[in-house]
């Protein structure tokens, strides 16, 4: 009987510890899903560059993780244990080639409009009109204002009359001659009397049309400088006009670089004002006088500017080619390390069993420009270099590969 009490008492204990087990487990379960609940729901409360920051503590986590995980595992291996099961880190790698790097360096630009144009009348005079107002686009030839012209068009029109009498009297004249009737002097006289007036008539109607303005090339106009009554001059501007299909770039170089500058090279042109515009434009034009000021040459590019958003005086990058290396084993600068024995980066190797895994090979830095470093040594051509994930593996990481 005591024997069967004391088995019954066994059984209770072991039914217990089974409920207060699964009741243990069911807690973590729950514990579990209310935690990624509520990560959820934070997230969700969270703007953007919150979002990243976690996301960028969750990955520090994750290489923590991986560097502890390595160390047990070089542990473990030095105890003879086998460790191929372990997973592997999924890593983007692209197999290195020689390529042609040019490298560049980076100087500030300015922009200048191609055609810029300051409008002033031909003569003095009162400004009598104003046809335009800032900002409006006009053709080529449009009438933008116009000086009083009174004086003018009365002069013009007493001309008119002078020349109408002169040209009758000459016409007869000129048939008197003809019939052998009156003087030679006579004639000559009238013909020379309605040619003055001719060309002096001529005279009139160009002042006349010089105290009108007319817009040189079709733009915008850009600002107006005077108002109705004022009074102007030839080159007093009334307004000024921009045209801004096409620009050009100027940039001062210094002298040394001459001997390697030609017109037609690759210039990379960026503005800090358009973080997402690059683009590659040939060199337009190169100075043929140093500025003994700062010693340097005027560089110049010739660019289109389709929708108007480049403007006259804004700041321009360039990069400019000074040199070039042949068949270079080339990198992005954000891959190459730093660690006490110098630079590094991680290619992925093959073992005997075909498992891949992160390797840390030194090496010596050559030329860099435009985020891109060429490899002297370390690096050899066929290496695949770990291009996506490297900041997650370490030397010996096991790795899931992909090519790019």
């Amino acid at each position: 009987m005591q024997k069967k009490a004391v088995q019954a008492q066994l059984r209770e204990k072991m039914a217990s510890s089974l409920i207060i087990g699964v009741l243990a487990i069911s807690g973590l379960f729950i514990t579990a899903l209310l935690l990624k609940s509520c990560g959820e729901t934070e997230a969700e409360e969270k703007g953007a560059d919150e979002i990243r920051g976690l996301i960028s503590v969750y990955r520090q986590e994750i290489r923590e993780l991986e560097s502890k995980i390595a160390n047990l595992e070089e542990k473990l291996t030095g105890k003879g244990e086998s460790i191929d099961n372990r997973a592997g880190t999924r890593v983007t790698v692209r197999e290195m080639n020689p390529e042609d790097f040019y490298n560049y360096f980076n100087v500030n630009g300015s922009v200048e409009a191609v055609r810029e144009a300051m409008i002033s009348p031909e003569t003095n005079g009162r400004l009598d009109r104003i046809l335009v107002g800032r900002g409006e686009r006009v053709k080529a030839g449009d009438v933008v204002g116009r000086l009083n012209t009174s004086v003018i068009e009365k002069n013009i029109e007493e001309l008119g009359t002078k020349l109408h009498l002169a040209e009758t009297i000459y016409k007869r004249q000129e048939k008197l001659w003809s019939d052998s009737i009156g003087s030679e002097l006579e004639y000559l006289q009238a013909r020379n009397n309605y040619e003055s007036l001719k060309s002096r008539l001529s005279s009139m109607e160009s002042q006349l049309e010089m105290a009108v303005l007319r817009a040189p090339f079709s733009g915008i106009v850009d600002d107006i400088f005077l108002k109705e009554g004022e009074l102007t001059m030839p080159g007093n501007p009334v307004l000024q006009m921009i045209n801004l299909e096409k620009l050009f770039i100027n940039a001062e170089i210094s002298e040394k670089y001459l001997p390697v500058i030609n017109k037609g090279d690759s210039v990379i042109l960026r503005f800090p004002s358009f973080p997402d515009y690059e683009s590659s434009e040939p060199v337009y034009r190169t100075g043929n006088v140093i500025n003994p000021e700062n010693r340097t040459f005027r560089l110049q590019l010739l660019i289109d500017n389709p929708g108007e958003r480049f403007k006259p005086n804004m700041v321009a990058k360039l990069g400019v080619r000074s040199s070039a290396s042949r068949d270079a084993l080339v990198v992005p600068s954000i891959l190459v390390k730093q660690d006490v024995r110098g630079h590094y980066l991680f290619t992925a190797e093959e073992n005997t069993s075909g498992q891949h895994y992160a390797k840390k090979i030194y090496i010596v830095r050559g030329e860099e420009g435009e985020g891109k470093t060429v490899i002297e040594s370390g690096l050899e051509a066929g290496d695949l270099l770990i291009s996506e994930g490297h900041n997650m593996v370490n030397d010996g990481t096991p790795l899931i590969i992909e090519y790019d």
